[in-house]
């Protein structure tokens, strides 16, 4: 194996979960657009910034040598936060009243 092979895998790995995030925030909206509103037009605002957070974030440190420096949840932060802001959506779209 290559050396460096590890942190680019890992680079990529975060790269599908950023991009699967801002996909399923955006089929959340298409789908609960018409019950909430302007809602989930914020909320998909509010993860796809954190999408875009977690790209960002993992390219500089996987691949821009940060590795071992301090700052690591920052990941980890972000999809919890973004998942955190689409259960949220989705709650209010069921728990509304129509």
């Amino acid at each position: 194996m290559e050396r460096g092979a590890q942190n680019e895998r890992t680079a990529l790995a975060w790269q599908r979960t950023a991009l699967a995030m801002i996909a399923g925030s955006a089929v959340l909206v298409r789908l609960t657009v018409d019950r909430v509103g302007l809602v989930a037009v914020v909320g998909l605002g509010v993860t796809v910034a954190l999408g875009l957070v977690v790209l960002v974030a993992a390219r500089s440190r996987y691949q821009g040598g940060l590795r071992g420096r301090r700052g690591g949840a920052v990941l980890p932060a972000a999809v919890a936060a973004g998942t955190v802001v689409m259960v949220l959506v989705e709650a209010a779209a069921v728990l509304l009243p129509r």
